[in-house]
């Protein structure tokens, strides 16, 4: 069988979504089948995920390997967001900028969708597993949908996502009903989306896969000497709270508690998350590292906290809250979106969005308690080897493949070898197995 991962391009330095699809790839690959990574556009060659899919030998091909159309508008956006500062003190110009910009990407689709479908013809693909909602994605499904070829759609993000993100899933659910299956990344998650999309037969369940094997620690160990670290990593947005954490930081500082923050990332509220430090009087207590461009800086990073913090407004299923718990840190996050399937009482504090009291209290509680601190770290560390190990969800994947190309006996052998259920979705791996 013939698999190929579908994205429009790679987004670095550190994307969610590409590193699903990596994982995903990397794996496949591993237990011998025929996996291919097919993006529309080609990414930079010091591209960290071109690399990673390179070194464990992952075929990568590029559908479009040129546009000029997509460079120029891509040059215009690099100058716009250079003033990013200006346009934000003019009302509403960012929304206006993005409209445009996402009017002009679909009509440069428009124009490679042939370029595309021959493409893929020639890939004689039996799956097409097409990740993420852009345009690209929607063109790809519609492709693979007109050439008989059997589309996985899967979901990274919410149903409540940030309003951003409302033209892509408007986009997105014409072309849903072509798709063999949905899936998202956890069961809360899917049930989201089949209530957003109740044309949807159903929407499954296929978890990321997290890297366990990393030589993390516990928690138990402290890793800012007197003071407690605190550490957020995702995109400097709104929608993932920054200004949240700040908030609740200048809370427990006030009170007393030794406690400092260190913050990766970067995006348009950087400017706003520097400034807002400063008017707090945080610079001692808050460090911005930027962001860190490969799988060595995230792990040096994780391994440099005592407690990994997620204030977000909307989320999916947050790649930095399991590569936190692969590293055996206690978990605060938001009760959003998938991140109630992940994170349960054992391993972390779950708030609600957008209170800076709640999570200021649930920083303090966990600042003065070391052995509740090493508790959580370590039974994160457990359930996230128990959901995203490779182990855990390559049965997933296979059943989930066995579903959309209708060829179960392919798999039977592998499933049945594999010890390890997946607990969102054990009953449907044993009717696989049986079978």
């Amino acid at each position: 069988m013939k698999i190929g991962l579908c994205k429009s391009s790679v987004l670095g330095p550190i994307s969610g979504a590409d590193e699903i699809m990596l994982n995903y790839a990397v794996h496949l690959h591993k237990a011998g089948h025929d996996v291919s990574v097919i993006l529309l556009y080609p990414p930079t060659i010091d591209d960290q995920y071109l690399r990673r899919l390179k070194l464990k030998g992952v075929p990568i091909s590029t559908i479009i390997p040129r546009s000029y159309l997509l460079i120029s508008l891509r040059a215009v956006r690099n100058l716009t967001s250079s003033i990013l500062f200006f346009l934000y003190l003019v009302g509403r110009a960012p929304q206006r900028l993005r409209n445009v910009w996402q009017v002009a990407v679909r009509f440069i689709m428009q124009l490679h969708y042939r370029a595309c479908r021959r493409f893929l013809s020639r890939q004689k693909l039996d799956l097409l597993h097409v990740f993420t909602p852009d345009t690209g994605a929607a063109m790809m499904i519609r492709a693979g949908h007109e050439l008989g070829i059997p589309v996985l759609y899967h979901e990274m993000g919410t149903a409540h996502h940030m309003p951003m993100l409302t033209d892509y899933y408007n986009h997105l659910e014409k072309v849903l009903p072509l798709c063999t299956e949905v899936a998202a990344l956890s069961p809360r998650l899917a049930a989201e989306w089949s209530l957003r999309f109740p044309f949807l037969d159903s929407v499954s369940v296929l978890p990321l896969i997290a890297e366990t094997n990393n030589n993390a620690g516990t928690g138990a160990e402290p890793s800012g000497g007197d003071k407690i670290v605190f550490g957020f990593a995702a995109r400097l947005e709104e929608g993932k709270g920054p200004l949240i954490l700040l908030e609740a930081m200048d809370q427990v500082r006030r009170k007393g508690l030794p406690a400092v923050t260190r913050i990766a990332g970067k995006g348009p509220q950087s400017w706003d998350v520097k400034a807002r430090a400063r008017e707090l009087g945080l610079d001692d207590a808050c460090e911005l590292i930027g962001s860190y461009s490969d799988t060595v800086g995230r792990n040096d990073f994780m391994k440099s906290l005592d407690v990994f913090v997620l204030p977000s407004l909307a989320e999916g299923t947050p790649n930095g809250v399991i590569e936190a718990m692969a590293h055996g840190l206690p978990i605060i996050a938001t009760w959003v979106g998938g991140i109630p399937d992940i994170v349960n009482a054992e391993c972390g504090i779950l708030i609600p969005p957008g209170n800076a009291d709640a999570l200021a209290d649930a920083m303090e509680q966990l600042a003065g308690d070391p052995a509740l601190r090493a508790e959580m770290g370590a039974a994160a560390k457990r359930r996230c080897e128990k959901l995203f190990s490779p182990q855990a969800v390559i049965p997933v994947m296979l059943q989930t493949y066995a579903r959309v190309t209708r060829n179960g006996h392919e798999f039977t052998q592998m499933l049945s070898e594999n010890g390890m259920h997946h607990p969102w979705i054990e009953p449907e791996v044993d009717e696989i197995v049986r079978a």
